[in-house]
């Protein structure tokens, strides 16, 4: 069936009963007797065919409201049509109602609604700024009002040239409440776009989320609100965008004096600087007093010139002189202390060493001291046969006797110059024994340079445990005999041989003790 006969069964059909049954319905009858109402309730069955086969799609306005009227009246005569279906027919035939009204003027069929969707119907209605139509629509049908409460904000804001910013936000807000989650961010940059930056303010002071909020803030030039908002809300990525932000529009000065009453923001940035911009950091401590922090900036620089150095530089480069000096800064900062005296005093001394192995390395022309400790020093000058450059170090820094034996020891046996060795041993008595001397030739595996020291050891026990490690069983258990070490007795019975294992039961028979 086309259009026109579409029409014509429907005029004819409505010619002759319709108005009938319209009045039957609008006048509230709610019992329908065979006699009276059996033709109205065939009218009905038949538009409800009608509505089933598809047929509303071509009615009028005035027919549009009777099917609504019915369905709200007398659900029961449509029992066999689906409720959800017959429902959000009601409800489209109101919308097109409401948008067919003369005042509103968009003649829309429902194919065309239906193409269109209701999201467009009502952004057609906001840009025709129709924003309480748009609204009863959307709370009508469900959707979310924040299109059209935003749009309504903005258009506000725009047309309302002559009231104070203080009013206009009341208004504002008594609308924008009623949608939780909206962005009060996007209404305030409308604002600051329109300028209104101070109402831009006071409306995203309302932003719950500071992702949202901090950025518009410093859009619009309240810096030290949003450094107050981005500290509140603990998030670091939101401090450090302030805190950059900030960097690049104040001076040094006055950037500091922000950062310095605000603990987390100072915290940050302090751990940004110290990995990117050590001098703008030294600045920062020496501007609070805190010359113990620029002092510790002081010895990284010093190292990262260190590194710089050793990855290609020649021995006794000439960059090791501004290291020393930036070293000697050091030194001087912490010295301004009294808690800090000890690292005073270590970067003085390191300063010093810097300068020995500095001048090492120029007269020997081999890169192979600075950074090595003291006792490295005094090793390698030994090892190299420079003795008075050795004794030079030990003077300079104190070094102990005691230390000095075994240093010298090693680095003799690390050359294998025996007779220096045996000639140092009996310079005078040693002020550490003899065993700097057997340890440097045990280690060296010299077994029988070893036995000329052993003897000399004064202590048994350690006198037992060298001839224990050059495998001298017999001598290894009378030293531990006459130790009274029954306990290093037993462990070397587990060690040795069973061929010694007897001779050792004989001594622990003949020195009955306890270990």
């Amino acid at each position: 069936m086309d259009g026109d006969d579409d029409g014509a069964w429907w005029r004819n059909l409505e010619g002759q009963r319709h108005m009938m049954a319209r009045q039957w319905w609008i006048g509230g009858a709610t019992v329908v007797s065979p006699s009276q109402g059996g033709h109205i309730v065939e009218e009905a069955i038949v538009a409800r065919d009608i509505l089933s086969l598809g047929r509303w799609r071509r009615w009028l306005g005035a027919s549009h409201s009777l099917v609504s009227d019915v369905g709200a009246s007398h659900p029961a005569l449509f029992g066999q049509f689906q409720r959800d279906r017959f429902q959000e027919i009601c409800k489209t035939l109101r919308v097109l109602n409401a948008v067919r009204d003369p005042e509103i003027g968009i003649p829309l069929s429902i194919q065309q609604y239906k193409l269109l969707t209701a999201p467009v119907l009502i952004a057609r209605l906001i840009n025709g700024h129709q924003h309480f139509l748009a609204l009863r629509i959307s709370e009508y049908l469900n959707l979310n009002p924040e299109v059209v409460v935003m749009h309504w904000a903005c258009a506000k804001i725009t047309a309302s040239t002559a009231i104070h910013d203080g009013a206009l936000l009341d208004i504002l807000l008594d609308k924008l409440k009623l949608c939780k989650g909206i962005s009060y961010a996007a209404v305030a940059a409308h604002a600051d776009n329109c300028g209104k930056r101070k109402l831009a303010a006071m409306l995203v002071d309302h932003e719950p989320r500071s992702s949202k909020q901090i950025p518009l803030l410093l859009s619009i030039g309240e810096d030290e609100t949003a450094f107050v908002k981005a500290t509140e809300s603990a998030d670091t990525d939101l401090v450090y965008l302030v805190l950059f932000h900030v960097w690049q529009k104040r001076s040094p000065l006055e950037f500091l004096g922000m950062i310095h009453p605000k603990p987390l923001a100072r915290d940050l940035f302090i751990a940004y600087a110290r990995c990117y911009k050590h001098e703008f950091l030294k600045d920062f401590f020496l501007s609070i007093g805190q010359l113990q922090d620029v002092a510790y900036l002081l010895l990284k620089e010093s190292w990262e010139l260190g590194s710089n150095l050793a990855a290609g530089k020649g021995s006794g480069s000439p960059l090791q002189g501004p290291r020393i000096r930036v070293i000697e800064q050091a030194q001087k900062l912490f010295s301004e202390t009294k808690e800090h005296t000890f690292e005073s005093k270590a970067a003085e001394e390191h300063a010093k060493l810097l300068k020995v192995q500095h001048e090492l390395e120029i007269s020997t022309k081999q890169a192979i001291f600075v950074d090595s400790s003291i006792s490295d020093t005094i090793r390698t000058c030994i090892v190299l046969g420079n003795h008075r450059a050795a004794m030079k170090v030990k003077q300079d820094f104190k070094v102990s006797e005691k230390r000095w034996y075994w240093l010298k020891a090693f680095a003799l046996a690390t050359v294998r110059d025996w007779d220096a060795l045996e000639k140092f041993s009996k310079e005078k008595r040693p002020p550490t024994g003899y065993k700097p001397f057997v340890e440097a030739c045990i280690d060296a595996g010299e077994k029988n340079e070893a036995l000329k020291y052993i003897p000399k050891l004064t202590d048994p026990r350690e006198k037992a445990e060298a001839y224990d490690r050059i495998g001298m069983a017999r001598e290894a258990a009378d030293a531990a005999a006459e130790a009274k070490d029954s306990e290093l007795l037993g462990r070397f019975k587990l060690s040795f041989p069973q061929n010694v294992t007897a001779t050792l039961d004989a001594i622990r028979d003949r020195f009955p003790f306890q270990g």
